[in-house]
């Protein structure tokens, strides 16, 4: 019982997709964008998300995770496994790591069209793979870099056409201490890296004022959670706060919460945002 118990354990730390789900990426998609996605190059634990064969139906409506600056999926495990203990499924929920783990520093890490075309690959993958709508949370700056992806159009660094608006395969869009509106930590531009003025956290990038000049085309319930207390996002830029989306359906505002526990800490707050649109 105790070595099925660490068997178990050792199963759910290495989260990769499960060979259901990859073999309908290889087959529609490819194995380029299999490894696109998987991203075993940086190990096993950098994505998760499958069934575990045909008839492993999914009892919730699938859920992406979408990690933050310098992190692997995994430091959403938490949150993944929160999410098993109220109901879903390992056929419920998606990640991939985009990005190099932290290998690049984090204060030259900026929001790159091939960081928007993975995350938009994996929500198109999984609304086909499951054949419902996806809820998607996204974190620190992969929010911004989610609602890109979502948001489709032309990529502002490399020009190349993404497509249209993925705006009806998402039912909740949940940002999470979200960099939507910059950083108060990029208060001066600087050429490269985070807080460039192209694709970086600025907050008058061309990047975030391309995904904040359109309003609720995220998904058809657009939420969000932060605080005001945000040590690394920070509370406000530009003279206006940074994480709140505009037009969106509603918000929390946290306080006393640093960027880490707005992440960690509010575990049953966005379940009840992506399964009831409602805090409570």
């Amino acid at each position: 019982m105790i070595l099925v118990l660490i068997l178990a354990h050792l199963l759910t730390a290495q989260a990769e997709f499960t060979p259901h789900f990859r073999k309908f990426l290889h087959d529609n998609y490819g194995v380029t964008l299999v490894q696109e996605l998987e991203r075993t190059d940086l190990g096993g634990d950098a994505s998760l998300g499958g069934k575990s064969n045909e008839n492993d139906v999914p009892t919730r409506q699938a859920v992406i995770l979408v990690h933050g600056i310098t992190n692997k999926i995994s430091r959403f495990n938490g949150m993944a496994d929160f999410l098993r203990g109220k109901g879903y499924s390992s056929s419920s929920i998606y990640g991939t790591t985009w990005g190099d783990a932290g290998r690049t520093p984090v204060g030259l890490v900026d929001m790159k069209c091939s960081y928007v075309k993975q995350i938009r690959s994996l929500i198109i993958a999984v609304r086909q793979y499951t054949g419902t709508q996806v809820d998607v949370v996204a974190y620190s700056m992969g929010s911004p870099i989610a609602r890109k992806a979502i948001l489709g159009g032309q990529c502002v660094d490399t020009r190349e056409i993404l497509g249209p608006p993925l705006t009806e395969l998402v039912d909740t869009f949940l940002s999470v201490a979200g960099a939507n509106y910059g950083s108060s930590l990029c208060i001066v531009p600087i050429p490269v890296g985070t807080c460039n003025r192209r694709t970086g956290l600025h907050c008058e990038s061309t990047f975030l004022q391309d995904i904040n000049q359109q309003r609720r085309y995220e998904g058809t319930h657009v939420f969000s959670v932060f605080s005001t207390s945000d040590d690394k996002v920070g509370f406000r830029s530009c003279g206006r706060p940074v994480s709140p989306i505009v037009g969106g359906t509603g918000y929390v505002a946290k306080t006393g919460m640093n960027h880490d526990q707005v992440m960690d800490n509010t575990k049953q707050l966005q379940l009840n945002f992506i399964s009831k649109h409602v805090p409570v």
